[in-house]
């Protein structure tokens, strides 16, 4: 069990595989519902009708409200979360590949250090 820990490269590459197969994992999820979401069709609300008000045409009424829906609606913040999540999955493939790259030096300096101490006593 010494051994095993003489070389870090070895736990820490376990640990950013498991790390990173788990961002992966979870943030698939995630980018696919929120795809989803963000092209689901938008509802679209009826204005008040503007019998009341003699003054406002649609084109004045549609003037005049446009200053309170520039703000992103819901479709704007699914494409937000998507692209987060989307981060988050590149992310957590690029950290298990490192990871693995790392279990994989680890693994190839301890095979090599136990084949130099092998190979004196054998002949």
């Amino acid at each position: 069990m010494r051994a095993f820990w003489r070389y870090p490269a070895v736990p820490i590459g376990l640990i950013l595989i498991v790390l990173g197969v788990g961002n992966w994992s979870v943030s698939r999820a995630k980018v696919v519902e929120y795809a989803q979401r963000a092209s689901a069709p938008q509802s679209v609300d009826t204005p008040a009708p503007l019998d009341v008000f003699r003054r406002l045409s649609p084109r004045t009424n549609s003037r005049v409200l446009d200053g309170l829906h520039r703000g992103p609606g819901a479709a704007g913040f699914a494409e937000a979360k998507r692209d987060f999540y989307a981060v988050v999955e590149s992310g957590g493939r690029f950290i298990a590949i490192l990871g693995a790259l790392l279990a994989g030096v680890g693994a190839a300096q301890h095979w090599r250090q136990r084949r130099v101490t092998l190979r004196p006593g054998a002949g």
